[in-house]
């Protein structure tokens, strides 16, 4: 298992993330891009794949195929097909519904057992966790079924985290009888693996909330 979950930042706000993915995939086989939680009448989805390489070609990723709906429902690629999966960032319920509707919740799984690097930003980021309800994403598509990959063990995931929104944090916990929630700024990540415990990754530190308390996770730091 090798994946990247981001706070929802991009540019020098991740510089360091993006990096270590960047250093993780295999570059002789495609990225493969999931965009299909982005608004996408805001952002169509080919002016997504230009931010994406953008981000990239510069960190000597030159291979790219992009997945949308009409993709995910049908794949006969095997996970090895790819040098690593870059989940981007929208509404976390409509991601997690059309994952879960389509093959590709299965196919993920498998990326997860044949370890293709992952990178999830901000939405793409919280279904890894226990639960998306820790989303501050509406639910306009009537999901009932609210559980994500748990990679974290029961840890839930919060992304775009400023220490004004403690509240909203806290609130999620008792309101959805959550475990625990951890909480990204922009600026960090968490970095998975089999071999450590999930770490800090990024320019700032993370959060720990649980209902009696709220712990900083410094940079490095396993938790």
């Amino acid at each position: 298992m090798k994946i990247i979950l981001s706070g929802g930042g991009s540019g020098e706000k991740t510089k360091e993330i993006d990096e270590l993915f960047a250093g993780i995939i295999n570059k002789k086989k495609p990225l493969l891009y999931i965009p299909i939680a982005i608004d996408r009448i805001k952002h169509p989805y080919l002016n997504c794949l230009k931010w994406l390489k953008e981000t990239f070609d510069k960190l000597g990723v030159n291979l790219y195929e992009m997945w949308t709906e009409n993709e995910l429902g049908d794949i006969e690629d095997e996970p090895e097909k790819f040098g690593g999966v870059y989940i981007g960032g929208g509404n976390t319920f409509y991601l997690l519904k059309t994952l879960k509707e389509t093959n590709f919740w299965t196919f993920l799984k498998r990326c997860i057992d044949k370890n293709i690097p992952i990178y999830g930003g901000s939405a793409g980021a919280i279904i890894f966790g226990h639960s998306i309800l820790s989303s501050n994403d509406v639910n306009n598509v009537n999901l009932n079924d609210f559980s994500g990959m748990n990679t974290l063990k029961k840890i839930s995931i919060f992304c775009h985290y400023k220490p004004e929104k403690d509240e909203i944090v806290k609130q999620k916990i008792y309101l959805y009888n959550l475990n625990k929630i951890i909480a990204l700024p922009d600026t960090s990540g968490i970095y998975l693996t089999d071999r450590k415990k999930p770490k800090i990754i990024g320019k700032d530190s993370a959060w720990l909330f649980s209902r009696d308390k709220k712990v900083k996770i410094r940079i490095g730091e396993l938790f």
